[in-house]
């Protein structure tokens, strides 16, 4: 391919990541703050005051442990970037420029690695298939519903998937240099996979990628050889570390140690702590087919359901045939279907295993989106390939339309989006599966709250505090609501509804009648709804409507 027409397939998926971007900046206001974005607000603003130590005339009080302590003691069970982003966004944008409100400012940093992740998409299939099958996926990527709404986040799953990708990029790049380029390539991979480690524990597993990249395409000899040894005895010979893995596994720790300053003192034990916190993780409980599963061995197979059920069907379909090109090329010894064969393979498979927890749904392997697309658009363009562009563009529009339209359809609650070999979000009910996660669900019914009187208490149920701030700071809860834990004695609460939730709403019976004088639906399938002390022990009006139209005490919208 010339270099005029490479930069124009770049220069395509600069366009595409700048133009996601903006859409991820223009509709997050749609989107409620999920629990734990309250508790990366916090840090990121706890760790961006050390910044300002540092550049003080307290700047060696800055290296201290008590100092470092002070800023980065909170949320120390997830490495720093992502909060250090946070923070430099919300500076930059919230406090110097002035162009975005405080939550927008943080969440700039959400919608920047979001748009990092398509790209490095491209760039990765730009390596391994071409720019066409690059582009291609990396529109599947912006167009995956529940990405979309978790790319709008102050949180990790998508800037992992961003750094995932980024390190396969950068260590094929390397594998594969020549010996004149060979250093400054694996240096540059190794500094990207210690960016990895600083973004979400995933990037641990990526080593388990490189070294049995090693095995499919050794670049020295990988058995160990019987010599003879100075002495006249047998001894062996161990193959050379390939350099490649030699910078990821010297400069790698080293940049993730020097990003996160909690870890410069007392080096060894935070890392045993932090590694120890995920090892013995909570498990909080989601619905399953009507199963509500809390704790493990969970079912091998939640991934794999959950994955064809919440993909659109198109890139399902081409992405398992993909895969199993895959499959036939790895077994042999083809250094790119072997990578994204184990890279699309292993974050699967580390959820599948019974003791995982589970409870973040399809996000926790995100990072396995990437090269599944990789595979999926290698199929669709071999398909296509020496028909008319025209023919081609519309192919692949048809495959990426169902993701396009099931934004459309589900923003801004795409977090319960399931697809349409299902029957959508009402399918997805009926099966039995869980409709939310972490209560960001509740913001678009919250215009219902000025009705409750004043002074209220109001029990926000799974939005925690640090959210509940957010919203006081950004007007859009009146000031005279005060945040209750529980449900007893509030003047108003939210109800979720996910079956761990049945003693809750019970509570909240009790306590304000049965009757919602608001909720979230979708497709006619109840995901939240509101319930006011008085205004929710009054039979409803008869001309009262949930937004679909139907009646939100029916059953068809429970």
């Amino acid at each position: 391919m010339s270099p005029q027409r490479d930069r124009a397939w770049t220069a395509a998926a600069v366009a595409l990541a700048v133009v996601y971007f903006g859409v991820l900046w223009g509709t997050a206001g749609d989107v409620g703050y999920t629990r734990d974005e309250g508790y990366y607000f916090k840090a990121a603003e706890e760790y961006a005051r050390w910044w300002g130590v540092l550049f003080s005339s307290r700047f060696f009080e800055a290296f201290s442990d008590a100092e470092i302590m002070k800023h980065f003691g909170y949320n120390t069970e997830h490495p720093p970037l992502v909060k250090l982003s946070l923070g430099a966004t919300y500076h930059l944008l919230h406090g110097a420029l002035g162009v975005a409100s405080p939550a927008q400012g943080f969440r700039a940093a959400g919608f920047l690695w979001g748009a990092v992740s398509v790209f490095s998409t491209y760039l990765l299939g730009r390596r391994l298939a071409g720019p066409e099958v690059g582009l291609f996926a990396a529109g599947a990527l912006a167009l995956l519903p529940r990405y979309f709404f978790d790319a709008h986040l102050a949180c990790f799953d998508v800037a992992i998937t961003a750094m995932w990708t980024l390190s396969l990029w950068s260590f094929h790049r390397a594998w594969t240099s020549p010996p004149g380029a060979l250093w400054r390539r694996s240096l540059v991979a190794g500094v990207i996979f210690g960016l990895a480690l600083a973004t979400k524990l995933n990037a641990l597993f990526l080593p388990f990628v490189f070294v049995a990249l090693w095995w499919v395409d050794p670049r020295d000899a990988l058995a160990p050889r019987r010599v003879r040894s100075p002495g006249g005895g047998p001894d062996f010979l161990l193959p050379p570390l390939p350099i490649p893995l030699l910078t990821c596994a010297v400069v790698g720790p080293l940049v993730f140690i020097a990003t996160w300053p909690y870890l410069w003192h007392d080096t060894f034990k935070r890392i045993g702590k932090y590694l120890s916190f995920h090892l013995r993780h909570e498990h909080y409980p989601i619905s399953y087919f009507h199963e509500l599963l809390v704790e493990p061995p969970f079912p091998i197979h939640f991934p794999f359901v959950m994955t064809g059920i919440t993909v659109p069907a198109p890139l399902v379909v081409l992405g398992l045939v993909g895969l199993s090109w895959a499959v036939w090329g790895a077994a042999r010894r083809r250094l790119d279907d072997a990578l994204v064969l184990l890279a699309t393979a292993l974050p699967v498979a580390l959820i599948a295993l019974p003791s995982s927890p589970i409870f973040g749904g399809v996000k926790h392997w995100y990072n396995a989106m990437p090269t599944a697309f990789i595979a999926a658009g290698v199929v669709l363009i071999s398909g296509v390939r020496g028909r008319p562009r025209s023919v081609q563009v519309a192919a692949a529009a048809l495959v990426l339309a169902p993701g396009l339209f099931g934004i459309a359809a589900s923003h801004p609650n795409g977090i319960g989006y399931y697809n349409a070999a299902v029957g959508g979000y009402r399918g997805g009910a009926e099966l039995g599966m869980q409709r939310g996660f972490w209560g960001g669900l509740a913001f678009p019914a919250f215009e219902a709250l000025e009705g409750v009187p004043r002074p209220g208490r109001v029990f926000f149920n799974r939005a925690n505090y640090d959210s509940y701030r957010m919203y006081r700071r950004e007007a859009l809860i009146p000031d005279h609501l005060g945040y209750a834990n529980e449900a007893r004695g509030v003047d108003a609460g939210l109800a979720f509804e996910q079956p761990e939730h049945g003693e809750t709403e019970a509570d909240i019976w009790s306590n304000l009648g049965r009757r919602p004088v608001s909720g979230t639906y979708q497709d006619g399938v109840t995901l939240t709804q509101i319930y006011i002390r008085g205004a929710s022990d009054r039979a409803p009006e008869l001309n009262e409507r949930a937004p679909d139209g139907g009646n939100p005490t029916s059953p068809s919208a429970r």
